[in-house]
């Protein structure tokens, strides 16, 4: 089974563009995969797990039902190794986001993150992180290993049980990471050896 979701943020954007004002429209340009367990949500900011570079889209206005109503977005990827692909994300831009893991266990409802890797996230506050499915935005930080969140941002779930120490941190909104377009989940995932590629077709239809 495969989940796939246009993204909160594209969401609006598009409510925004309809009305024809106070917008900047978000294009699907980029494409990357990830091996993370976390199903694909609307308030997902970032790939579970990211994996190897993003690569540009080819994009094509096709016909489902009536003229022009479907975007189809193809793209090939290659492995780099052994690797149970889960998830993929469609972005705005090509830069890769700032990663990180969690130095310490992470309790429910505490708003204080210790992190391994916090210099290769930005120095100006805030900014969103995402931990499996919970985005948080980070508000002090102070060029240290830990940082003050507010947790479950952008209507994401909050994690009601520990999360462990080494688990990843992505970057998010207001961060390299774009704009995430939509993502989709495998129920699974795809086992691939280095070499093995994979061509996805995602088609956006408008009914």
């Amino acid at each position: 089974m495969t989940t796939t979701v246009l993204t909160s943020s594209v969401r609006n954007n598009l409510v925004s563009t309809v009305l024809g004002s106070g917008y900047n429209s978000a294009y699907p340009n980029y494409i990357q995969w990830g091996t993370g367990s976390s199903s694909a949500l609307a308030t997902d900011q970032t790939v579970s797990n990211p994996l190897d570079s993003r690569i540009a889209l080819s994009k094509t206005v096709t016909t489902t039902t009536t003229s022009g109503d479907t975007l189809l977005l193809t793209a090939k990827l290659t492995s780099s190794g052994t690797n149970n692909i889960t998830n993929l994300g469609v972005f705005t831009v090509q830069s890769s986001t700032a990663d990180g893991t969690l130095a310490t266990q992470l309790n429910p409802v505490v708003t204080t993150v210790n992190v391994s890797g916090y210099n290769n996230f930005p120095s100006i506050f805030p900014f969103d992180v995402q931990v499996l499915n919970e985005v948080m935005t980070v508000v002090t930080g102070n060029g240290s290993s830990q940082w003050t969140v507010i947790r479950a941002t952008n209507g994401s779930p909050i994690s009601s049980s520990v999360i462990p120490s080494t688990t990843r941190i992505v970057g998010g909104n207001n961060t390299a990471n774009g704009t995430m377009f939509l993502k989709s989940s495998f129920d699974g995932g795809v086992l691939l050896n280095a070499g093995d590629a994979l061509q996805f077709k995602i088609s956006l239809q408008f009914i």
